[in-house]
């Protein structure tokens, strides 16, 4: 078959990295498309899949996101032209509204694993006119129920389940870092159009928190940072043996979980998001806080590091996490063979 995918965000790659190498191996004709943001074109060549750079992002307005989006759909439009598409994975609008314009040729499929509400723009804008959309088996939602198909797992699960992912302890010597002597902290930039008006960790928290971990080597991630001492393919392996992660960022979060490490969450999505919602209340593998908690935060951060059987305690949850989840990749590989192909 031939096959599109349109990847905007770093974590779009590791999402779909593994489906690619296998619809590659299996002889389909792959074409990627992406949107030239952070680090998804560095992530790909790294991984060693080729790449169609589309458009870059504009000035952050709704109008400059509804500009960048009319360019991405022109531009995929004439990639299908010369490729004549089959089938296209994302989570963009953009693969719906080729769907739309070509009249249900090109079957779209769009993964999500945010609930409608938290993003209304976007499931206005996709949902209507994609194919099927993909969701977790937990999250919210209450219309186009139709098009829903829905698994038990997790985005982060496709690159981070124990059969596609074996953290190297020896990359923490390229940083100078031993297991557990050190913390994350991720900060992103909260500037996506379903973030208005959202908070993060504050310089005023970030330093009393910095306070309590002075015995600990600090490795400091901010979104769209240059500067970041940490090569993004080495990130994960260091989340795997960090003590824990301390951040403002959602995706980073349930990454932590799937590995079993704690993370402290500060944002103004807490009880939003029903996954991250069933990382902290169901499996309780992370904590979120709203950003004026100090007290509450600085209390939770003092019982973690005074916890000896941390390492113990959060792995035996993973596995409880892991005993109920399937890994997603396998998931995407086994519904492609058998509800794409066969129709």
């Amino acid at each position: 078959m031939k096959v599109l995918f349109d990847l905007n965000h770093p974590a779009h790659v590791h999402l779909f990295r593994n489906f690619i190498l296998f619809l590659n191996t299996r002889g389909h004709q792959v074409v990627v498309t992406t949107r030239d943001k952070e680090i998804v074109n560095t992530l790909l060549d790294f991984y060693g899949i080729d790449y169609t750079s589309i458009s870059t992002p504009g000035s952050g307005s709704l109008t400059g996101l509804l500009k960048e989006v009319m360019v991405r759909i022109y531009r995929l439009w004439k990639l299908h032209r010369k490729h004549r598409f089959d089938v296209a994975f994302g989570t963009s609008p953009s693969i719906a509204h080729l769907t739309l314009i070509t009249l249900g040729r090109v079957r779209s499929f769009n993964f999500g694993e945010d609930d409608d509400d938290i993003v209304p723009l976007h499931a206005w804008t996709t949902y209507p006119f994609t194919t099927k959309v993909i969701n977790p088996d937990c999250l919210r939602f209450s219309r186009w129920k139709a098009k829903r198909v829905l698994y038990s797992s997790y985005h982060e699960l496709a690159y981070l389940h124990p059969d596609n992912f074996t953290p190297d302890e020896r990359i923490l010597e390229k940083y100078g870092l031993q297991k557990g002597r050190y913390v994350i902290f991720r900060l992103v930039s909260l500037t996506a159009h379903h973030d208005g008006g959202a908070k993060g960790i504050s310089p005023e928290l970030k330093h009393k928190m910095l306070s309590k971990l002075h015995r600990y080597d600090i490795i400091e991630s901010m979104e769209g940072k240059a500067g970041n001492k940490v090569e993004p393919w080495d990130m994960h392996h260091l989340l795997a043996f960090t003590k824990m992660i301390i951040s403002d960022s959602q995706t980073m979060t349930v990454e932590a979980a799937m590995l079993g490490v704690p993370a402290l969450r500060i944002n103004t999505f807490i009880d939003k998001s029903t996954v991250i919602g069933e990382l902290e209340h169901r499996y309780r593998l992370a904590y979120g806080y709203y950003p004026d908690r100090h007290e509450e935060i600085l209390a939770t951060l003092t019982e973690l590091l005074a916890n000896r059987g941390l390492e113990n305690e959060w792995q035996k949850r993973r596995q409880h996490l892991l005993s109920e989840k399937i890994d997603f990749n396998r998931w995407m590989i086994d519904y492609f063979e058998h509800h794409i192909l066969q129709q």
